[in-house]
């Protein structure tokens, strides 16, 4: 009996063993969220999905990812196929430190026969106060004008540490066939103003695109006798601009009817929308975090919309975020391109990643993106100035658009430069 009882024991520790192994492959098998086989229907916004994949937080995930997730590799493209027809040029480097050391928030547009760029600029960090607004032309790829203030320093430029006035572009808007730069202020309310950008570099006067809030203050330019309260006609119209042309503000909150804290508590920024095949709408916002408090879930978020009424809070997607700000185009033919960093290898880990490689996400129809492309890698690895609080290595914060057949996208290196990428439309295998 004695024999036989150690013999038990045996196979009873074999068979923990087994199964902590069993366990931990499960746990951390990098395309899958907790729940096996446990299915739920759950409301998102106007859409009713089926999911048995869960967060850690046992919160419901929408299934909209069926490609692999990365590699290790990241900086060789994260074992996605890289684009090799890709064309990569630059658009915009300080030569000094006061030239602006700082760029970001990348705005691309093409309007009658000319690309537009424009980006937040600053001598000290990301958001200090005075962050500026510079733009620049193109009418020959790879070719580009010098950087000019599209919209000056709001106030006193200061150090990242100090609070004050900044300004963060937001869209480029095209209505009665004039260009319009929108940008918002921060850091004294947040709300949108606007100027025109004729093709000879000719700019408008600022206005206000929505009323000044109760507690916002205006830049230092748009102040004075008989500033500025209440939104003139043209503002009004570039305000329903956005919704007339698919379009959310990334600062987008509650006056958009959108919630910035998901269904699992976490919180959201910088939100985008697109229109899925079936002529749906779909919101889709970021985890928040930083690289000293990455609280974030390496997920993008998302809500559904019939097109009538607000949106619903979001829920949890097993899309993968680096983290950093990403952006939807939807194709003549309904195909859906996500254009960000979706180069993560776990979920939930609260990893803080390098924007590298920057990614093309492809959907057929707009709810499950099966493929994934590394767009650019092999970011620079050391800054030319040094001292910018705020910057993080990588392609970010793109902005792309389609023009005759080629994809086009705008972005930041390491937020010291500015850069773009064409791609031939046809290398995807649409």
């Amino acid at each position: 009996m004695k024999g036989i009882s150690k013999i038990l024991k045996v196979v009873g520790v074999l068979l923990v063993v087994q199964l902590y192994a069993y366990g931990q492959s499960v746990q951390h098998s990098p395309n899958q969220d907790a729940g096996g086989d446990k299915s739920v229907e759950i409301q998102v916004g106007t859409r009713t999905v089926t999911t048995h994949k869960f967060n850690k937080k046992g919160t419901p995930v929408v299934p909209m990812w069926s490609a692999p997730l990365a590699t290790g590799d990241l900086r060789n493209g994260a074992g996605f196929p890289v684009l090799s027809q890709a064309e990569h040029a630059v658009v915009w480097q300080p030569a000094v430190r006061e030239d602006g050391a700082y760029n970001h928030y990348a705005c691309l547009i093409h309007h009658k026969g000319k690309f537009y760029a424009m980006w937040g600029n600053h001598a000290l960090g990301e958001d200090a106060p005075g962050q500026r607004v510079l733009y620049a032309t193109s009418d020959t790829w790879g070719n580009w004008t010098d950087a000019q203030e599209l919209f000056p320093a709001p106030g006193p430029v200061r150090a990242r540490t100090e609070s004050g006035i900044h300004l963060k572009p937001d869209r480029w808007a095209v209505l009665n066939d004039v260009l319009y730069a929108i940008t918002y202020v921060h850091g004294a309310g947040v709300y949108p103003i606007a100027r025109s950008v004729g093709g000879d570099g000719e700019l408008g006067d600022p206005f206000l695109v929505q009323n000044l809030p109760s507690s916002g203050a205006l830049p230092s330019y748009m102040q004075g006798p008989g500033a500025p309260t209440i939104a003139p006609a043209r503002g009004i119209q570039l305000y329903n601009w956005y919704r007339q042309n698919d379009q959310i503000s990334w600062w987008a909150g509650a006056a958009w009817g959108v919630q910035r804290t998901a269904v699992d508590g976490q919180r959201l920024i910088e939100s985008f929308i697109y229109r899925a095949k079936d002529g749906k709408l779909v919101l889709m916002l970021r985890d928040w975090g930083t690289p000293s408090n990455p609280v974030h879930s390496n997920r993008m978020y998302v809500s559904f919309n019939d097109g009538v009424g607000g949106w619903e809070p979001l829920h949890p997607t097993d899309i993968p975020d680096s983290p950093s700000r990403a952006q939807a185009i939807t194709l003549d033919d309904g195909t859906v391109l996500l254009i960000g960093n979706q180069n993560v290898p776990e979920y939930d880990q609260a990893l803080y990643l390098d924007r590298d490689p920057m990614t093309i996400s492809v959907s057929s129809d707009g709810y499950t993106f099966d493929r994934v492309y590394a767009l650019r890698t092999d970011s620079p690895l050391k800054y030319r100035f040094t001292g910018v609080r705020g910057r993080n290595r990588g392609y970010g914060y793109s902005s792309s658009i389609v023009h005759e057949g080629w994809l086009y996208t705008l972005y930041s290196i390491g937020k010291e430069d500015m850069g773009i990428t064409r791609l031939p439309l046809s290398a995807l295998n649409l």
